[in-house]
């Protein structure tokens, strides 16, 4: 090889050295220039074992607990799976994406929302913050989210629900079963006047106790369905005072195959009926068909 031809050879690694540092790094970085910061980008979601979520001086905590997240605190009631889901999903979407400069006027928060109007949220992980935040208003693409931090004056739009999936119905999950129906094999019908059991034998459900007497397999079913699978119509305030859970009106106890479901069910609060499980001192509503569902004599079932 000449020199001619070396020096050649070097000019061309050099040209092609530099097209990939404008189409590379240097093109991104210039691409990059002048873009905000993601306020949001030190978020690692799988991470993530508490938020807090401050509405108006309101404080709400949601706490990682072997893989489920305990509700504010609460003995026995945990976030529905299906709605942190959709909050961690977003949150995810948000750390990843970029974020727009809306404004850099404090005045103008109020109209964002990204003020006290908002809802300011406390990320931590393993026990320590990372984030705090405050989730405005949806911006007028139905598509982003206005953010600020607390204390800035910015305002910035990112394209992620976080408006509508911190402000969910209820955070609760209404389950109060969730079994396989088939493993039931014995139900036990408990009242202040009278208790019966049937029980699946053979492949046919028999009244068993106190007397012996033939059932009606059509008429088992919806019982199954009730207490092998069943949402609560509303949760109420957690106040055992009149509820009438305490006189033991009704106990329907359904178990099987490492099935124990235990319902209680107590007075009425207009058309829906106040029911816990045994295990718990949750408190729910169910609705008057499915209260109905589960008042029965024997002959009922006949």
């Amino acid at each position: 090889m000449n020199k001619k031809t070396l020096i050649l050879g070097v000019a061309l690694i050099a040209l092609i050295a530099l097209a990939y540092g404008y189409q590379g790094p240097l093109k991104k970085w210039q691409n990059n220039l002048g873009k905000p910061k993601n306020i949001l980008a030190n978020i690692k979601i799988d991470l993530i074992d508490k938020i807090e979520i401050i509405n108006q001086g309101k404080i709400l905590i949601l706490d990682k607990q072997n893989q489920k997240w305990k509700y504010d605190n609460s003995k026995d009631f945990y976030v529905d799976a299906s709605v942190i889901a959709k909050v961690l999903d977003e949150l995810k979407i948000a750390a990843l994406s970029e974020m727009e400069l809306v404004s850099n006027n404090r005045e103008r928060k109020s109209e964002f929302k990204t003020d006290g109007l908002g809802l300011e949220i406390k990320i931590y992980q393993a026990g320590k913050r990372v984030s705090d935040f405050i989730i405005g208003s949806l911006a007028s693409n139905y598509v982003s989210s206005y953010i600020s931090v607390p204390e800035s004056a910015v305002t910035y739009a990112v394209k992620a629900d976080l408006s509508d999936v911190f402000n969910p119905a209820d955070w609760r999950d209404f389950t109060i079963f969730s079994t396989q129906k088939e493993q039931i094999n014995k139900i036990r019908f408990q009242y202040p006047n009278r208790e019966f059991t049937v029980e699946l034998k053979d492949g046919k459900w028999n009244g068993v106790l106190p007397d012996k007497f033939i059932v009606n397999q059509k008429k088992v079913k919806p019982i199954l369905d009730i207490m092998s699978n069943l949402k609560a119509a509303e949760i109420p305030a957690q106040v055992f005072t009149n509820t009438g859970l305490d006189k033991h009106l009704i106990i329907i106890q359904a178990t099987g195959d490492g099935i124990n479901n235990i319902l209680m069910i107590g007075t009425a609060s207009d058309d829906l009926y106040y029911a816990k499980r045994g295990d718990s001192d949750n408190i729910y509503f169910i609705s008057r068909a499915e209260k109905d569902e589960l008042d029965k004599w024997s002959w009922q079932l006949k």
